[in-house]
């Protein structure tokens, strides 16, 4: 007897995805869903009925239910793995040279010198500044 296969959507939060991934599983998704499923449905009497539970929170919260009691059947829990706990290390300190410690001396006022007369253009200067302009 052969088993018809059906196409069925499955949309999983990005951290499943993504350890999904990195254990080089995408190929065997749906069989492990498919497995998974059957198991589930093997061990439970699991069923919902909309009369009963009319929101999708309800249906959800016997889903959970009925999902911890399947887990501790088997002996497993709901909860993923904590990683292993690694020893904190105290990190190495390098040890900084002193600064340098500047004081900051109070600025003198400038003192500003009356302005002085304009002196008449002496004919030396307009020389200087006629020779500068053929340079250009």
């Amino acid at each position: 007897m052969k088993k018809e296969k059906v196409k069925f959507g499955v949309y999983l939060p990005k951290e499943i995805y993504a350890e999904l991934y990195r254990r080089q599983l995408p190929e065997h998704f749906s069989f492990l869903v498919a497995s998974l499923l059957e198991e589930f449905f093997k061990r439970t009497d699991i069923s919902i009925s909309r009369e009963e539970m009319p929101t999708k929170a309800e249906q959800r919260e016997y889903l959970k239910r009925k999902l911890k009691e399947f887990f501790s059947q088997t002996g497993q829990s709901t909860e993923p793995p904590k990683p292993p706990v690694q020893e904190k290390t105290e990190p190495t300190r390098v040890q900084e040279p002193p600064k340098e410690v500047y004081a900051v001396s109070k600025p003198e006022p400038v003192k500003e010198e009356p302005p002085t007369p304009p002196k008449e253009d002496s004919g030396d200067d307009i020389d200087i500044l006629k020779s500068l302009d053929n340079l250009w």
